[in-house]
C-alpha cells in the first residue's frame, strides 16, 4: 500500500462548488466502498482535527463536502477547509484503509471477512504530514506508531520517509526497542555516503546540517530542488522555536521574499509533471541565495560565519 503525492492527486478541489472531488477510477475509492470504510474515515478525520469539522462522502458522485454542525445558528455546510485539513483528510483515508487491512490480517485466514488484503506485504508512506502543524504531526505520528505495533507478527513491512524532524523523532521514540537496529545515512567528503549505527533519535544537529548542505550547494552553484525543501524545513523549525503564529513565510525579510515563498510552496509538492526533479531556474536560484543569506544574518545563525 502506497501513500505519496500520487495518492494526494486522487483528490482535487472544485472551488466553484466547494467540494473535494475523488477520482472515480482509483483503487482506493473501490476499497473504501467495498469494505464500507466511510464511517471510519469520518471518525479518524475528526480524531485528528478534534471533531470540529464533519466530512460527508458521496461515493456515487465521488465527492466530499465539509461542514460544521453545532445544532445552532453557527452550523454551516459546504465550507472550504484549509490546506492542512485537506492533508489530514487524505491521510485519514489512507490510514483507515491501512488500519482495516491490519485488523483483517490479525484474524486467522478462515475468519477474515475478505481476502482483499491477503497479499499485502509492504506499506510505503512518503511524508504524510505536509502542511500540518506540530500538534497534528504528533497526533499522526503517534497513531501511525500504534498501527505499526498492531501489525507486529503479521510479516507486514513499513517504509516511512519524511523531511520533518518532529515526525521522525516521535516515530523513532515510539517504536524504538532495546533490540531495534537503527542506522543513519551520512555523507562524508572523503568517504562518500556511509551507513552508520545510531542509538538515539538525534544523530546530528539537524538544523546545522541543513545550513551546511545549503552553503556547500551555493558555493559551487549546485542548488537543486532538494535544497529548497531543506530550507523550508529549516524555516518551519525556526518559526516553531520562535513562536511565530504566522508561519515560516514571515521569517523571509529580503527583497525576494514573495517570490521565494511561492517557489518553496511549489517545490514542496511533487504534483507538477512539467517541473524537472532537480533543475532550478536561474532567477529562483538567485532568490534562494539572497533570502538564505538574509535569513542567516537576520536570525544570527552561528553557521553563517
Amino acid at each position: 500500500m502506497l501513500y505519496n503525492s500520487f495518492v494526494e492527486d486522487v483528490f482535487t478541489w472544485d472551488n466553484e462548488r466547494v467540494v473535494l472531488k475523488m477520482n472515480h477510477t482509483s483503487e482506493l475509492l473501490e476499497t473504501i466502498v467495498t469494505q464500507g470504510l466511510d464511517g471510519a474515515i469520518v471518525d479518524n478525520f475528526q480524531a485528528f482535527t478534534s471533531g470540529r469539522i464533519e466530512p460527508k462522502l458521496d461515493f456515487e458522485r465521488g465527492e466530499i463536502t465539509f461542514g460544521i454542525h453545532k445544532g445552532d445558528d453557527n452550523s454551516a455546510d459546504g465550507i472550504k477547509v484549509s490546506r492542512a485539513e485537506e492533508s489530514i483528510f487524505v491521510w485519514s483515508v489512507y490510514y483507515s484503509v491501512l488500519s482495516e487491512a491490519i485488523e483483517t490480517l490479525r484474524d486467522s485466514p478462515e475468519l477474515r471477512s475478505t481476502a482483499h488484503y491477503d497479499q499485502l506485504k509492504l506499506a510505503v508512506i512518503d511524508d504524510p504530514v505536509s502542511s500540518m502543524d506540530d500538534v497534528r504531526i504528533v497526533s499522526v505520528a503517534l497513531a501511525l506508531a500504534e498501527l505499526i505495533k498492531r501489525a507486529s507478527g503479521l510479516g507486514l513491512k513499513f517504509i516511512i520517509t519524511t523531511h520533518h524532524a518532529l515526525f521522525f523523532n516521535v516515530l523513532f521514540n515510539s517504536l524504538h526497542r532495546k533490540k531495534s537496529r537503527a542506522y543513519v545515512l551520512q555523507h562524508d567528503s572523503a568517504e562518500g555516503w556511509l551507513l552508520r549505527k545510531q542509538s538515539h533519535d538525534s544523530p546530528f544537529s539537524y538544523h546545522l546540517g541543513i545550513i551546511h548542505d545549503i552553503q556547500r550547494a551555493i558555493s559551487v552553484n549546485a542548488i537543486e530542488r532538494a535544497h529548497f525543501n531543506q530550507f523550508r524545513a529549516l524555516l518551519e523549525k525556526t518559526a516553531n522555536f520562535l513562536g511565530y503564529t504566522g508561519g515560516w513565510g514571515s521569517l523571509l525579510r529580503g527583497p525576494d521574499a514573495a517570490l521565494l515563498t511561492k517557489v518553496l510552496n511549489l517545490y514542496s509538492h511533487d504534483r507538477f509533471g512539467d517541473i524537472d526533479t532537480s533543475e532550478v531556474a536561474a532567477e529562483h536560484k538567485e532568490a534562494f541565495t539572497n533570502e538564505f543569506h538574509e535569513f542567516l544574518k537576520t536570525y544570527r545563525w552561528a553557521a553563517a560565519a
